[in-house]
């Protein structure tokens, strides 16, 4: 519902890892993002780190990390919100254009399917980024990510959507129950479309 971020966003995209930290500590002095991170958004600069990803590939890391700009400056400075990990990265995750290739390939069915039969899931509002590992409970949280935003996506209209991103309580609320709630709603969807075929 925005018409303008009101400044262009920057993006940066650098050959090594060392030049990728020294880009980051112009805005963050003294941080040192973490070893497997590969793009990150920053004042207003969305910097990539080339890697041997393909041109689609850096494009996607690219609206990621622009995708956080946008949402921190719209709903967390707007609200006075602090950021709530697992809201915005599950909802960059559907953004940036791979998880279309994920579902058509059956690898988000298969990672849905997969995490139905773990026991002792996270829950969102705890998920935080490690310095040296994605995983948490023995889950990849970029998984988790992906299957919560993907149900926020298609369970929500966008004014449905819209009063949920900024409405801090119900978010904080969702954070209990949203991937189990995720999880079952795409089990349920994959077990009729496979009683339809």
């Amino acid at each position: 519902k925005e018409k303008s971020f009101g400044c262009k966003i920057k993006g940066a995209f650098l050959m090594t890892r060392e030049d990728y930290v020294k880009r980051v500590q112009l805005h963050e002095p003294g941080y040192i993002p973490p070893e497997w991170a590969k793009g990150g958004y920053y004042g207003d600069e969305a910097i990539i780190l080339l890697t041997s990803e393909t041109l689609n590939q850096r494009f996607n890391t690219l609206a990621h990390e622009s995708f956080h700009l946008l949402f921190k400056k719209f709903v967390y400075k707007k609200n006075s919100m602090d950021r709530i990990i697992w809201l915005d990265e599950s909802l960059a995750n559907n953004f940036d254009g791979r998880i279309e290739y994920q579902i058509k390939n059956g690898n988000f069915e298969n990672k849905v399917l997969e995490l139905n039969e773990k026991q002792n899931l996270p829950k969102m509002k705890d998920l935080v980024f490690d310095k040296k590992t994605q995983e948490k409970n023995g889950c990849n949280i970029y998984d988790l990510f992906k299957i919560v935003g993907r149900y926020l996506v298609e369970t929500m209209n966008d004014d449905e959507l819209f009063n949920f991103i900024n409405d801090e309580n119900k978010i904080k609320e969702a954070g209990e129950t949203i991937l189990e709630d995720s999880i079952s709603y795409f089990v349920g969807k994959y077990s009729k479309t496979k009683k339809a075929a």
